[in-house]
């Protein structure tokens, strides 16, 4: 079996395409504007229902991952990638007390998604 090292460049762009990702689907991109049992004649609309939401394979595993982080890492990716705001606003708005702390536990967090995914 060959050994793949995955770099953090790399990590860093694939938390960037997740975090541009979901920033786009919690800003309604991609859903009904109103319910389907809402609907009247049938119409066709452009929107997706979320239930009906098909969420790329790297996107899925990813998001599994940062789900297995520790909480304050999972804060710190949010606030580096998925808030669209800067890293020293990000960490005040989601409880970090310094900018400082914020990368520290990014940095943690992308070294932990470095090591899972090199195989």
């Amino acid at each position: 079996m060959i050994a793949t090292q995955i770099t953090i460049k790399q990590i860093r762009s694939a938390l960037r395409r997740w975090g541009k990702y979901w920033r786009q689907r919690e800003q309604g991109k991609g859903f009904s504007r109103q319910a389907i049992t809402e609907q009247t004649g049938g119409g066709h609309t452009n929107y997706f229902s979320s239930d009906m939401m098909n969420v790329p394979e790297e996107i899925e595993l990813l998001g599994q991952l940062i789900s297995k982080l520790r909480p304050e890492c999972i804060r710190a990716i949010r606030a580096k990638y998925l808030l669209d705001v800067e890293l020293s606003q990000a960490a005040k708005m989601l409880g970090f007390d310094t900018k400082r702390s914020a990368e520290f536990w990014l940095v943690k967090a992308e070294k932990t998604l470095m090591l899972e995914l090199s195989y």
